[in-house]
């Protein structure tokens, strides 16, 4: 088959990439652009484990740590997705994604040299920044490896990274953070002038370099094509970012809605990733370890059952029907969130918390896992990453700065103590629950049914 286009049959393995004959190679592709994904979120979420000894050492406010873990980053990692979006869509993808991943491996290691609050700004805006290329990229690779039905199935598996990789900062995290804090490692970390919180962030931070070079010098770049309803597009033109625009929000209805649904989910989910971990710490009295090991299991567990289940769904829609059913798919797992998102953190129980923690992430993760798949389906090949990185850039200047900002201003109006960390979590997050699942509703509702792509 032509790498310009697309099968309709259901034989789709590949769906026509040069450089991806055999299904081995598109399931190591898959494999490897998640376990990057997931180690992006160990490095952008392990400073959430960390905010205890952070604010000690650096004496910062509740306010500075939302900056920390919410506008400032976010809106770096956003306004650089707008710049690198125009690289996904014409220059080489394999060789973009490795040039970010060691620049952010870089920038993680150097927050733990950082001895102020500005310096570990400015660490962690490289990061942010580096970051903004792997997820549009990636999804663009995967639109030309495989066809609608398939995407659906590989995206959700790269989506399993937020969840691995966030489990991974809390927990190892966590783990990293006590055993720096004693004993001979310790002694020799105080005798260099590294703080155990420092030490975190150079051990999750050097292995990036390597996975830069596997992926440089083992992934190929495949040759772009269009899926079947795109097919008449000129395969070496560039469309306009006026052309995206219209093509996103007049030619598919749908697209403003649940551009503003995932928007408001993706609240919810920062505010929960920088802030639950504290108010375990805080209501419960526990120490940064002890969160780790109860926190990570819940995350990862009920994160990745729900990208599993996203996987899951995608196998029941064809080509056709993928982007009505996958709209209401999320619609409906976003729906189950509003209770637990609400009750989470205002139970008196931290085990209960804890169960309730999974159970948001295992919702949440469904939406998250199926939420590249509409626009992987409805743009051309030459509007996908631009379209993504739009996407990317709403949810962080929106979600990632508006999200832990909220909950740690709402935290100190409201007493600034565990309590008020809990009904400030409670607040954010079900409004935004309860927001999405509407929006994606209507969502869905715009998509037509007698032509759902």
């Amino acid at each position: 088959m032509s790498a310009q286009t697309c099968s309709a049959e259901p034989a789709d393995d590949i769906a026509g990439s040069t450089f991806s004959e055999n299904a081995g190679y598109s399931v190591y592709i898959v494999l490897l652009f998640f376990i990057c994904f997931a180690f992006s979120y160990l490095d952008r979420q392990v400073v959430s484990i960390l905010v205890p000894p952070i604010k000690q050492s650096l004496g910062l406010t509740d306010t500075q740590i939302g900056l920390l873990q919410g506008f400032s980053f976010t809106m770096c990692y956003a306004t650089a997705g707008v710049f690198v979006a125009r690289l996904v869509d014409r220059a080489n993808r394999v060789k973009l994604i490795a040039a970010c991943i060691a620049i952010w491996a870089i920038s993680t290691t150097a927050c733990g040299f950082a001895s102020n609050f500005s310096e570990l700004l400015l660490a962690r805006a490289g990061t942010a920044i580096a970051e903004a290329a792997l997820s549009p990229a990636a999804l663009s690779i995967f639109s030309d490896l495989f066809a609608p039905r398939r995407v659906a199935r590989a995206s959700s598996a790269f989506m399993l990274g937020p969840y691995v990789g966030g489990g991974l900062a809390l927990f190892g995290g966590g783990m990293l953070l006590s055993a720096t804090a004693v004993g001979g490692s310790h002694a020799w970390l105080a005798a260099h002038g590294i703080a155990p919180w420092q030490a975190v962030f150079i051990a999750v931070g050097l292995p990036g370099l390597a996975l830069a070079a596997l992926v440089a010098l083992t992934v190929r770049e495949p040759a772009r094509r269009e899926i079947a309803a795109h097919a008449g597009h000129a395969q070496d033109a560039m469309p306009s970012f006026k052309d995206v625009l219209l093509a996103l929000f007049v030619h598919n209805r749908f697209c403003l809605a649940y551009f503003a649904a995932y928007v408001a989910l993706i609240t919810l989910f920062y505010s929960h990733s920088a802030w639950f971990p504290t108010l375990l710490m805080r209501r419960f009295h526990l120490a940064p370890g002890v969160v780790g090991q109860m926190a990570a299991p819940a995350y990862m567990i009920g994160g990745m059952l729900g990208v599993a289940c996203a996987g899951m769904l995608a196998t029941r829609v064809t080509d056709e029907t993928a982007l009505r059913r996958v709209l209401g798919f999320s619609a409906g797992a976003v729906a189950l969130l509003v209770p637990a998102a609400i009750a989470m953190p205002l139970v008196g129980d931290s085990t209960v918390a804890v169960l309730l923690y999974g159970v948001s992430a295992f919702t949440a993760s469904i939406a998250m896992g199926l939420a590249p798949v509409p626009l992987q389906i409805a743009m051309p090949n030459r509007m996908r990453g631009r379209s993504l990185a739009l996407l990317v850039f709403m949810t962080n200047a929106i979600s990632g700065g508006v999200g832990p900002l909220s909950v740690g201003y709402l935290n100190e109006r409201l007493g600034h103590t565990g309590e008020s960390l809990g009904l400030a979590l409670a607040l954010v997050g079900g409004i935004s629950a309860l927001v999405s699942a509407m929006l994606y509703t209507v969502a869905m509702r715009r998509v037509p049914v007698a032509d759902a792509q």
